[in-house]
């Protein structure tokens, strides 16, 4: 059975969960245990905070979850281990503080509250009713789309139709 961690999860127009319509997910993990994401293309505003925060999902979490394209913001070694996608990196606290102390608009990063969650076989059986499609992920995808339009320009059976006369 092939695992999708580190691809993207882009919904079918078929797909109307509310959570879930018209989304791309980044799969941070995916196995026989089940998956874990998050949703990457809905910012929401949160007050007082001074850059924007994405709904991650339906599933609550504690705190915020980052994603960054700043592999030299982690430690030594760390790189690899933190590493999602080809240049998308877990973030942690020591992340958060070069962002708290910089020009935030020159950064490649995303905060994330909450996150989407599949239990054993649940995104399997959702793959194979046709709910998503598997696109490769990587930083320019993630951080060179702009949110509101990365739905439309990853999902890959939206080509040009020929004209009927």
């Amino acid at each position: 059975m092939p695992f999708y961690a580190g691809s993207f999860l882009v919904a079918r127009p078929t797909l109307q969960d509310p959570s879930f319509r018209q989304t791309v997910v980044l799969l941070l993990e995916h196995n026989a245990e089940g998956a874990f994401g998050l949703v990457v293309n809905r910012p929401r505003p949160v007050e007082g905070i001074p850059f924007p925060v994405y709904y991650g999902g339906p599933c609550q979490s504690d705190g915020l979850l980052m994603l960054h394209a700043h592999p030299e913001w982690l430690p030594q070694g760390e790189s690899e281990k933190r590493q999602v996608a080809p240049g998308i990196y877990m973030g942690d606290a020591s992340c958060l503080e070069r962002v708290s102390g910089s020009d935030s608009s020159e950064l490649r990063f995303r905060m994330f509250a909450g996150y989407a969650g599949w239990g054993p076989g649940q995104l399997e059986r959702e793959l194979a009713l046709g709910a998503w499609v598997i696109v490769p992920a990587h930083a320019e995808r993630l951080f060179g789309l702009a949110a509101d339009e990365m739905w439309e320009l990853l999902v890959p059976w939206r080509f040009p139709q020929p004209s009927v006369n």
